[in-house]
């Protein structure tokens, strides 16, 4: 079984590596998007960027297709290898054969034949992703020690109180509190109404949907997308 899986990952390899040695099918049919703060990326490799207002009025696909996301599109296309996904490039640039994350996810059950279309596509098309990991909000009656405040309320509340962690790579800071681009689980969210505007095409894309938070039996959205 572990033979047969890798060799479906060295094909997928080639496939991808026939568009160019930087060309991976999760800046096209993978999201991860935190509501909460209007953050999104297509992997958990490159950090989060943030989704511009002015995108979504629109355009609320936007919430996945940003213009920074079509720019790293272009470059794979273009047989370029983007910055942020250096991760990956470490990998495979080590002596020998080795598969990377850009590989192995794109060659999951979930992508199908949607390679063969992305390659086709301009690089600045919209298209809406296969699997989508969906942060309504924060809210949450935790503050498990692995988790942070962007997804844990009572953490905001314990650095309210005691203040920040005294670690050098502050994950438990509460600094975007102050920046403008939160919004509590009570509050009005444009992120939000952008994502139930995007939702009836959507939906009809989706082929795994993976909701998170905060705890999202805790936020009434949840709720509506059950009903729904």
């Amino acid at each position: 079984m572990a033979d047969k899986y890798l060799d479906h990952v060295a094909k997928t390899r080639d496939k991808l590596n026939e568009v160019g040695p930087g060309f991976c099918a999760m800046k096209w049919l993978n999201e991860t998007l935190y509501l909460q703060s209007g953050d999104n990326h297509s992997c958990y490799h490159p950090r989060p960027h943030h989704i511009p207002l002015v995108e979504i009025q629109d355009n609320p696909s936007a919430l996945h297709n940003t213009k920074f996301k079509k720019q790293q599109r272009k470059t794979m296309l273009e047989g370029g290898r983007p910055d942020e996904c250096y991760y990956c490039w470490n990998i495979e640039d080590l002596p020998g054969e080795h598969f990377s994350d850009r590989m192995f996810h794109s060659a999951s059950d979930w992508v199908k034949d949607d390679i063969d279309v992305i390659k086709k596509m301009p690089w600045d098309a919209d298209i809406n992703p296969r699997y989508l990991e969906l942060s309504f909000g924060n809210g949450c009656n935790f503050k498990c020690g692995y988790c942070c405040p962007q997804a844990s309320s009572l953490w905001v509340d314990e650095v309210k109180k005691h203040g920040n962690y005294d670690i050098t790579y502050n994950q438990y800071g509460i600094d975007f509190l102050e920046n403008g681009n939160f919004y509590n689980d009570e509050d009005e969210n444009p992120y939000v109404d952008a994502f139930w505007k995007w939702w009836p095409s959507l939906k009809n894309d989706l082929r795994i949907l993976r909701l998170t938070g905060g705890e999202p039996l805790l936020n009434t959205n949840t709720m509506k997308m059950f009903d729904l």
